[in-house]
């Protein structure tokens, strides 16, 4: 397994400083964000290949495209349709970065409250957005994330057999996993196996003080629940039983950082990468 830096940490930087800065703190991939000023569907030819020869030089692979695309499941078809134009934007742009992985999303609402044509619907659009990236050779992975139709293991084994394409998966987040209450360990690796396309990294922690820095609320099916963003290894999502598994299916893709705590961005960067370097020694 590999370590890729999610350049959503370094939203506020350019890409080119986000990329020179992945690579000297010790990162071997990027996942870029999918929005400005990193990569956008309408990124030029110009602009993708800058970046595809700046990897190049700096020796950094380009893991995928973080994107902000599908919610499927409550658009309007016309809204669906626009969502689909949009995605194949992004497959032209994948062409000249130079990688084969996007992430789409097929919506919500949390999976204890989505209908039967919640699934339905976001499984009818998503057949077609993998059909389309059949052509382009691009894989699709959907987030594993909380306030979604896949935010549990049962979610997720449920859309993915109704899309039913080989070319989508899944990026597994234990982070969203542990909010969800869903397991995000073993079980979550033996169940979800081959359909891993990802994985992102970063921890939480259940709070009840909403006056700390990174605090959010969440709906889940214990209610109205708060959260704290942490640094990885200082919240209540353990990790190493996820990698042990991983490894022991023989995953051989990347572990993006996705660190959210109120810290400065460098220090996130540094600071989750060692400790994911430090777990990867235990396994």
């Amino acid at each position: 397994m590999k370590i890729a830096m999610f350049t959503l940490i370094f939203r506020n930087r350019s890409i080119q400083q986000a990329m020179r800065l992945s690579r000297k703190l010790g990162y071997e991939g990027i996942e870029l964000w999918g929005m400005e000023p990193h990569i956008s569907a309408n990124s030029t030819q110009e602009r993708a290949e800058e970046i595809r020869e700046l990897a190049d030089e700096l020796k950094l692979d380009i893991v995928g495209i973080g994107a902000y695309l599908g919610g499927f499941s409550t658009k309007s078809d016309v809204e669906c349709e626009s969502q689909l134009e949009e995605l194949e934007k992004y497959f032209t742009v994948m062409d000249w970065l130079g990688c084969d992985l996007i992430r789409v999303g097929p919506g919500g609402p949390n999976a204890f409250l989505a209908q039967d044509y919640h699934y339905a619907k976001a499984a009818h659009w998503l057949r077609k957005c993998g059909d389309l990236a059949s052509d382009y050779n691009v894989r699709l992975a959907m987030e594993i994330h909380n306030a979604s139709l896949i935010e549990t293991i049962d979610g997720a084994e449920r859309l993915l057999e109704m899309i039913n394409r080989e070319n989508v998966g899944l990026i597994h987040d234990a982070g969203n996993m542990y909010i969800t209450g869903t397991d995000f360990g073993e079980e979550s690796v033996r169940r979800l196996g081959e359909k891993i396309f990802h994985v992102h990294v970063k921890d939480e922690l259940r709070i009840d003080d909403e006056s700390l820095p990174g605090s959010f609320r969440n709906l889940t099916q214990k209610g109205n629940e708060l959260f704290q963003q942490q640094m990885l290894g200082k919240g209540g999502v353990d990790h190493l039983p996820l990698f042990k598994s991983l490894k022991k299916i023989g995953y051989s893709g990347y572990l993006s950082t996705e660190c959210h705590a109120a810290k400065p961005d460098l220090y996130r960067a540094e600071q989750d990468l060692k400790e994911i370097q430090r777990l990867l020694t235990l396994i």
